[in-house]
C-alpha cells in the first residue's frame, strides 16, 4: 500500500547507525522510527535559532517600540 509520506535514503557512519540502533532498541521501536524523531527535533531546533537570531536583530535595532497598550488599545 503506498503511502502519502516522502522517503529519504540516508547512508550513515557505523557508530551513527550503531547508536540509532541502540535507542531504537531501547525506546521498543524501529531505526526508522527513531531517525525520523530525531530529524524533526533538528528541524524545531534550526528553526528556534533562526527565530531567536531574527529576534535577537530586532531587540538590537535603535527603533521606535510600541507598548502593549499602544497594539491592543
Amino acid at each position: 500500500m503506498p503511502t502519502a509520506k516522502k522517503r529519504i535514503n540516508l547512508t550513515v557512519a557505523d557508530d551513527v547507525f550503531e547508536s540509532l540502533n541502540k535507542i531504537a532498541k531501547k525506546e521498543k521501536t524501529s531505526v526508522a522510527g527513531i531517525s525520523h524523531l530525531l530529524l524533526e527535533k533538528a528541524l524545531e531546533l534550526q528553526e528556534d535559532l533562526y527565530f531567536s537570531r531574527v529576534g535577537e536583530e530586532r531587540v538590537s535595532k535603535k527603533s521606535k517600540r510600541l507598548s502593549p497598550k499602544d497594539i491592543w488599545d
